[in-house]
């Protein structure tokens, strides 16, 4: 049970982190597109193991 909460709040920490990076990503490339974004925020949360 304790080891199931762990991994959680270290999926959560893990989402978290996925969703900052894209948004910094999305504020300070001036060249970068919505779509091209949302493609990389896809690929980082697929590889995020729940």
């Amino acid at each position: 049970m304790e080891r199931e909460l762990k991994e959680n709040s270290q999926n959560f920490v893990d989402f978290s982190q996925i969703v900052k990076n894209a948004y910094e990503k999305g504020i300070n490339d001036a060249e970068i597109t919505i779509e091209k974004l949302i493609e990389d925020l896809k690929v980082d949360l697929r590889q995020l193991v729940i």
